[in-house]
């Protein structure tokens, strides 16, 4: 069923991009060969006057091919050509698949509201403080149980979900909150460290941290320590060393004291204590100590169906929206910017998985889903990258200054570099997050025997 989901939604959102470029190609008067849905060899489809619709082999993508848009086989004496056309016109075949993404997410996101999805109850409180982590950066900076963030680094915070985004994305930097403490507002800057497990910032007073944070092995990654020890999916880590384990945190931060090279610890299996050894290794993707266990806290924090009437869900819908578009832009710049690591990004492994869960937890949390997917696809595609819409944007722009096409081998190098760039950055993803949902490098070791 992931397969299905993930191939319902990446050909939703291909689709609608497409037939934006298809619309106003069309429209423009351009002759299109072919609408393809994936990349590489077709494998099967129709013909419908002068173009091919076909599902080709590789599905992370699609194209419209027109008359004339390849660089080295423009005609601009052909006047269904895309080449021939007016700057303008091509501008508006260019942008439109982008805009279509975003059309799909403004409709889709209101519908969201009015249907309603599960949601975290804490999301919607107000951010009191509930606990610190011991020797978090929060119980440094001066927090107190009981404090109310008022605002992070300038702006209001009316809920948690706000004071969490805003931390998730700024890992390694100082923030500046102000909390209200016995009526005062009190300034207080945290510098936010940054927590592998959830591949971003922290400070130690998110309630994800005290809502059902057992250290529970749900998933046992394949040919990690925790594997070899003799863990089992559903094992509740109960110590670690001879000391009390309190959550998952508190046992990530066990195992990285280094306080021993091969490791007791007990389980709880089925009601009874067993014994275990275990020697951690060193992750050269989080540069800590890791087990190979993950925790699937999903549920375990109180949850409630939020949804709204037709005139509220639209504005839920338009501040979402908004919302995740400067999410993404922020995210994009920290990226550009090397503030943020490529790791905190999901790949095509990942979106399936999540694509998969969505959809098992009702239509509004697959429809929103897919909405955001959209939302990033509209974003990621004008990014000035050459082959992208973004980079395609930026020569017709450079064009319209000079009056004339940029030089044709310089797009070409061009359009090849920016192939690359994203094949290779594709991969990178992609072996991420395999490594995160299936243990990658343990199944590597397996293989080829490697101790």
């Amino acid at each position: 069923m992931t397969i299905i989901y993930f191939a319902i939604t990446l050909g939703i959102l291909i689709f609608i991009h497409e037939l934006g470029h298809f619309i106003m190609a069309k429209r423009a008067g351009i002759k299109v060969e072919a609408f393809s849905l994936g990349f590489g060899p077709r494998l099967v489809g129709f013909k419908m006057g002068e173009t091919d619709y076909r599902i080709s082999a590789f599905p992370l993508g699609g194209y419209v091919k027109m008359v004339g848009e390849d660089p080295s086989d423009e005609d601009a004496s052909d006047p269904r050509s895309f080449a021939s056309k007016s700057v303008w016109a091509r501008t508006k075949v260019a942008f439109s698949g982008p805009l279509m993404n975003f059309i799909l997410c403004i409709v889709l996101m209101p519908v969201v509201f009015m249907i309603g999805r599960m949601e975290p109850v804490y999301l919607h409180e107000a951010p009191m403080i509930a606990d610190i982590k011991a020797g978090s950066p929060a119980e440094v900076a001066g927090f107190r149980k009981g404090d109310l963030i008022v605002s992070v680094d300038g702006k209001n915070t009316p809920g948690w979900e706000s004071v969490m985004s805003h931390i998730l994305i700024n890992p390694d930097r100082t923030i500046n909150f102000v909390v209200q403490r016995d009526g005062d507002e009190i300034p207080l800057a945290v510098a936010v460290e940054k927590l592998p497990e959830i591949s971003g910032g922290y400070i130690g007073v998110e309630p994800v941290f005290f809502l059902g944070s057992e250290a529970r092995a749900d998933v046992v990654q394949p040919g990690s320590a925790a594997y070899d020890a003799g863990v089992l999916p559903g094992d509740l880590i109960v110590s670690y060393d001879g000391k009390v384990v309190a959550d998952f945190f508190d046992l990530s931060a066990k195992i990285n004291a280094k306080t021993c090279e091969e490791c007791a610890i007990v389980v709880e299996r089925d009601g009874e204590r067993k014994a275990l050894t275990i020697k951690p290794t060193l992750s050269a993707e989080h540069g800590r100590l890791i087990i190979g266990i993950v925790t699937n806290r999903k549920g375990m924090a109180p949850e409630k169906l939020y949804k709204y009437g037709f005139f509220e869900a639209i504005k839920k819908g338009t501040d979402e929206n908004l919302k995740l578009s400067k999410l993404t832009i922020d995210i994009l710049g920290k990226l550009v910017t090397f503030k943020l690591s490529y790791k905190v990004l999901g790949g095509p492994v990942v979106i399936a998985k999540i694509s998969a869960e969505a959809a098992a937890s009702g239509l509004g949390n697959f429809l929103y889903f897919m909405a955001f997917l959209s939302l990033q696809l509209a974003i990621l595609n004008l990014m000035p990258i050459p082959i992208l819409d973004g980079g395609h944007l930026v020569f017709l722009a450079i064009e319209a200054v000079i009056r004339r096409p940029v030089n044709l081998k310089v797009r070409s190098v061009a359009n090849h570099l920016g192939f690359i760039v994203l094949v290779s950055f594709m991969v990178l993803v992609t072996i991420k997050d395999i490594e995160t949902v299936f243990g990658f490098s343990g199944w590597l070791k397996g293989l080829f025997n490697i101790q």
